[in-house]
């Protein structure tokens, strides 16, 4: 028996929900004529859905809608209808959301939502690099750079089908003051470019995988850098008859 997956409720106030959705006021609408649900308001029930913990699926964010209240729904701005009552977005209004909504102005709303709440992001630090792909279906991936221990949100990219995330990653770094900074990726980043890029030109510095793809760099790398001794454990348990604490 396969256990349903339960929808949170949204515990946010309606005074909370309200200032939210001016932020996402300057996203422009892409219809000519709206109905029962403003732009504005569709992007503040994905983000309640976000911070609710809630799965973002069309189809979740049609039932963590029918999960808010009355209350919560009017702060959204859901018009209202005849008999009083503010309806909840269904799955279809989400599929054509997603499909039409300008991604480049979300962005930058949620950037000035996280700053205006959070502040500036912290100077220094471990800059991560972090590519996602879809779990179901075509479609574009997303880069997404975030300052690891803080978990602030730098920026994000789409990956189109068309390229990858080599030249996307520079996108993302070349606007930015790393200065100080350590930035992380995987070994598809391991590039001579982007490491130009990150010391010569940001001040930054670099930790990138390096796999059989680079022969050469490996090489280098196992003569300057001694192979750790045979048996060793990072924590400095390691004893004499291969034994760790025991274990």
């Amino acid at each position: 028996m396969v256990e349903a997956r339960e929808i949170p409720a949204c515990h946010h106030k309606v005074r909370e929900i309200r200032a939210i959705t001016e932020r996402f006021r300057q996203v422009p609408e892409y219809r000519s004529r709206v109905e029962s649900y403003p732009l504005w308001s569709l992007l503040t029930l994905v983000l309640l859905a976000v911070l609710s913990g809630a799965p973002r699926g069309q189809k979740d964010l049609a039932k963590f809608a029918k999960r808010l209240t009355q209350a919560q729904r009017g702060a959204l701005g859901v018009r209202r209808q005849p008999q009083g009552k503010y309806p909840p977005p269904s799955q279809s209004t989400f599929s054509r959301f997603f499909g039409r909504v300008d991604a480049d102005k979300i962005n930058a709303a949620l950037k000035d939502i996280q700053a205006q709440i959070r502040g500036p992001r912290p100077a220094g630090g471990v800059l991560v690099l972090d590519g996602k792909e879809p779990k179901q279906g075509p479609g574009d991936s997303v880069l997404t750079l975030i300052h690891a221990e803080s978990q602030y949100y730098v920026d994000s990219a789409l990956v189109d089908q068309k390229t990858n995330e080599i030249p996307v990653a520079r996108q993302l770094l070349e606007p930015l003051d790393i200065q100080g900074c350590i930035v992380i990726g995987d070994a598809l980043h391991t590039q001579t470019e982007t490491a130009r890029m990150i010391v010569m030109e940001k001040g930054a510095d670099y930790l990138f995988t390096v796999k059989d793809n680079h022969p050469t760099l490996n090489q280098t790398i196992a003569k300057l850098v001694p192979a750790p001794e045979v048996g060793f454990f990072p924590s400095g348990a390691h004893r004499p008859n291969g034994s760790d604490d025991g274990v």
